[in-house]
């Protein structure tokens, strides 16, 4: 099975400028592990259009598939749509598929413009509905614009979960109380020995001097081999402790 590797591309300038704090990135982050997919990049940008659309092209030709989040609605400054034409070299155009749905689904309201804004999309964009009432989904090339609602794009992204379908990764956590520096030694000949397994080491905020050896991989049985080559080789004096 061919794992998907994935970029996330975050459009939010109160973020950047530390008045909101990201939801997105952690949600989606998890939920791409969950799935098995691989998540390479993570990009956090304002809403520039210059810099939304040097990101779009940077990042959708390092992953299989690239996913926005925000500058999608009708404001002065949701201008990813423009930026994924410009990006790609398409026209920005207005869809008479969601030109009409806009219309039906905001009647009560007299705001021309902005329906108008939320129907303009790049012109060999495709529209996926799966079912009727679902919000549609632009996909243009292989990016998929997602709303900056956290409870909109949650929603939106669980439609798409499927295209993210990969191995999940198995964990094992060992806890150690000792200095890191003085394990790098056996760290270092553990990871030539084990290239397949990738081991990343955490500081234990909750107990100054202990600390977390991660081991990770597709592979459930090497990361069971891995741990228990790992364990027999630390010193004794560097008690293992329950995970």
């Amino acid at each position: 099975m061919k794992i998907p590797s994935v970029a996330l591309l975050i459009i939010n300038a109160e973020v950047l400028a530390g008045r909101l704090a990201d939801c997105h990135v952690p949600y989606l982050a998890h939920r791409l592990d969950e799935l098995g997919a691989d998540l390479g990049q993570v990009r956090l940008v304002r809403p520039d259009f210059e810099v939304l659309v040097a990101s779009i092209r940077d990042l959708s030709q390092a992953a299989d598939l690239l996913l926005t989040a925000g500058g999608i609605g009708p404001g002065p400054e949701d201008r990813t749509m423009a930026a994924l034409a410009q990006a790609f070299g398409m026209r920005l155009v207005r869809h008479t598929f969601l030109e009409n749905l806009n219309a039906k689904n905001f009647e009560d309201h007299d705001v021309p413009a902005a329906r108008n804004k939320m129907a303009e999309v790049p012109d060999e964009a495709c529209i996926l509905v799966r079912t009727e009432g679902d919000s549609p989904q632009v996909v243009v090339r292989n990016v998929y614009p997602l709303p900056g609602s956290p409870s909109r794009l949650h929603q939106a992204f669980e439609a798409l979960a499927d295209l993210f379908q990969g191995i999940p990764k198995t964990r094992r956590t060992l806890k150690v109380e000792a200095e890191e520096v003085r394990l790098v030694p056996h760290l270092n000949r553990f990871v030539r020995l084990h290239p397949e397994i990738r081991l990343g080491v955490h500081h234990d905020s909750s107990e100054p001097g202990r600390l977390e050896l991660v081991l990770e991989s597709r592979d459930q049985v090497a990361v069971q081999k891995a741990s228990e080559y790992l364990m027999a080789q630390l010193p004794s004096v560097f008690a293992a402790l329950p995970s």
